[in-house]
């Protein structure tokens, strides 16, 4: 049961130094609640794809930017609660770069 509270999930990051454009790399560990918000900041200077599967390419940000999603808000019909599992490993690859990419996200408590 959802209580009336958020919580933030403790910041995650690679260095994208460390990952290929051939195959996927995990972004630390799996998403400690059932996310409301996520936020995925690309504080790099390469281009990153995203996947929430490590599978399927779902989001593209360019170096230096960053993507935020609010389930709820994408949730139709809006009466629905939408959000993104729990245990979810957020996975990014892209050619090598310099700089971190990081994942924040908030969920109910």
């Amino acid at each position: 049961m959802a209580k009336d509270f958020i919580v933030s999930i403790e910041l995650q990051s690679i260095d994208t130094s460390t990952i290929g454009a051939g195959v996927f790399s995990e972004i630390g560990n799996p998403l400690e609640g059932a996310l409301a918000f996520i936020r995925i900041t690309n504080d790099s200077d390469t281009d990153v794809i995203i996947s929430y599967d490590g599978v399927t390419d779902h989001e593209y940000i360019p170096a230096g930017d960053a993507i935020k999603t609010y389930f709820q808000d994408s949730a139709i019909p809006g009466n629905y609660i939408a959000k993104l599992r729990k245990g979810t490993i957020v996975h990014a690859r892209g050619t090598a770069g310099t700089g971190l990419l990081y994942v924040s996200g908030y969920y109910n408590g």
